[in-house]
C-alpha cells in the first residue's frame, strides 16, 4: 500500500478545454487546483511556430511562478491521419517539429491520434501508418521523449499490435477513458489490454457505446468510468503518470473539471 501512495498518478488539466486565452487558462488552472498542464501544440502560443528561446524562457518561468508544470503536449488530432496519401507526410512534420519543441522544453510527454486505422486499411496505408510510426519511434527515442498513441479512433487490440511491431520503448498508448469507452471497451481492463505500455491517461466518463452505435461523453460521475477501478488498473499496469483530467464540451466545464480532479485525488 505505501508503494501505491508514493507512486499514485497526479491530475493535470487539459488547458485546450478552458477555451481561454493562454495566461488566463494558466491562472485559472492553478485556481482549480491543478499543479500541471496538457496543452495542444498544433497552434497556438505553445506551437513550434512561436515558441522561441526567449518565449520559452518566458513562458516556463510564469509556470514557475504560479506553480504549474508541463505534464504533456499533444499533437496533431483531427483530420485524416497519418495514413493519409495528401495530409500525412504533412501531419508527420508537424508531429516531429512538437516532439522537438517538447524536448527542448522538458516536456516528458507528446499524445497523438492516428487517424482512422484497422484492419481494413488498405497495404499502402498500412505501409505509410508504419513509416510514420517508425520516425516518431526514431525521433522519440533520440530526444528522451516519450510519444504516447490515444486510444481514439483505434481499438486497444490494434493499437497493442502497431507497438509490437514498432516495439520502441518510448512508443506507447495514451489511454482515453472516454474514448475507450465510446467505443465500446472497457478501460477498467487496461491492464490486461495495455499493460506496461501506457505513457498517458486522459481521464473523461462517457456513456458506452455498442457495435455500430458510438456514446458519448458526459460529465464524470454521470457515465459507466469507475474512478477506483481505473486507478486499480492502473496501478496493475504500473503506470504512474500523469491522469489528464478532460472535458471536451458542456456548459459547466470548469466545474466538470474540478469534480474529476476531487474526483481523483481523493481515490488515490
Amino acid at each position: 500500500m505505501h508503494d501505491l501512495q508514493v507512486n499514485r498518478p497526479s491530475t493535470a488539466v487539459s488547458v485546450d478545454d478552458l477555451k481561454l486565452e493562454i495566461r488566463a487558462a494558466l491562472d485559472l488552472s492553478r485556481r482549480m487546483g491543478f499543479r500541471a498542464i496538457d496543452i495542444g501544440a498544433v497552434r497556438g502560443p505553445v506551437s513550434p511556430e512561436e515558441m522561441t528561446r526567449t518565449a520559452q524562457r518566458h513562458f516556463k518561468k510564469h509556470l514557475d511562478d504560479i506553480g504549474l508544470r508541463m505534464s504533456s503536449l499533444r499533437g496533431p488530432t483531427g483530420g485524416r491521419g497519418y495514413a493519409d496519401p495528401a495530409e500525412g507526410d504533412r501531419r508527420l512534420a508537424a508531429m516531429r517539429r512538437i516532439i522537438a519543441l517538447a524536448s527542448d522544453m522538458r516536456v516528458p510527454v507528446v499524445s497523438t491520434i492516428l487517424g482512422p486505422a484497422g484492419q481494413e486499411m488498405s497495404d499502402d496505408a498500412q505501409s505509410r501508418l508504419r513509416e510514420a510510426l517508425e520516425v516518431m519511434a526514431s525521433d522519440s527515442d533520440r530526444l528522451g521523449i516519450t510519444v504516447a498513441i490515444e486510444t481514439a479512433g483505434i481499438s486497444t487490440p490494434s493499437l497493442k499490435d502497431v507497438l509490437r511491431q514498432i516495439n520502441c520503448p518510448s512508443l506507447l498508448a495514451c489511454c482515453d477513458s472516454g474514448a475507450m469507452l465510446m467505443q465500446g471497451e472497457d478501460p477498467h481492463r487496461i491492464a490486461d489490454l495495455l499493460g506496461g505500455r501506457i505513457g498517458l491517461v486522459r481521464a473523461r466518463d462517457a456513456i458506452a457505446g455498442s457495435p455500430g452505435a458510438m456514446g458519448h461523453e458526459v460529465a464524470m460521475g454521470e457515465g459507466q468510468l469507475s474512478p477506483s477501478a481505473l486507478l486499480a488498473a492502473l496501478a496493475e499496469s504500473g503506470y504512474s503518470g500523469d491522469l489528464v483530467m478532460t472535458r471536451s464540451f458542456g456548459p459547466q466545464v470548469v466545474a466538470d473539471l474540478v469534480r474529476a480532479r476531487e474526483t481523483f485525488d481523493t481515490e488515490s
